[in-house]
């Protein structure tokens, strides 16, 4: 920046600057501080002018930013309630498919007990039928035997 360079001239010639003896005061070269002050007057507007646009785009990278880092919190934010959201809806899946199972267990176990209870219903009045035809084929033979000893 130019006017900081126009400053540290004048700093150095007030510091170079011959002092008199007896008073604290320094002789200074009057067109030379008048010039730098004049060259400084002119650059002053645009130094200003630079260090508005330089301000200006530091507000706008800053606003920049922290839009940017809402929508990264918010998506941060969406993305976690999904995979919560994910984790519940296969904590709910994995216990209605643990129900699932167990009924079906229990249909399975009644089925078999069912099953079980007319095989044993069934073969139990297979043996009745089956005593029975063989007693009236015992009686059978014992009557053709009375009929016919031979037999």
């Amino acid at each position: 920046m130019e006017i900081i360079m126009l400053l540290d001239e004048l700093e150095d010639e007030i510091k170079n600057a011959k002092r008199m003896p007896l008073i604290a005061k320094a002789l200074i070269d009057a067109d030379y501080v008048l010039e730098k002050l004049d060259r400084i007057r002119a650059v002053l507007p645009e130094e200003i002018q630079t260090a508005i646009k330089i301000i200006d785009e530091r507000d706008r990278i800053f606003e920049d930013a922290r839009r940017e880092s809402k929508y990264i919190l918010e998506d941060t934010r969406f993305q976690a309630a999904k995979m919560i959201s994910n984790d519940e809806i296969t904590r709910n899946a994995s216990q209605v498919a643990e129900e699932m199972i167990n009924k079906s267990k229990a249909l399975s176990q009644e089925i078999r007990e069912g099953a079980n209870k007319y095989a044993i219903e069934l073969l139990t009045y297979l043996e009745k039928v089956l005593n029975e035809s063989l007693k009236s084929v015992e009686q059978g033979l014992r009557e053709l035997n009375e009929w016919d000893p031979k037999i």
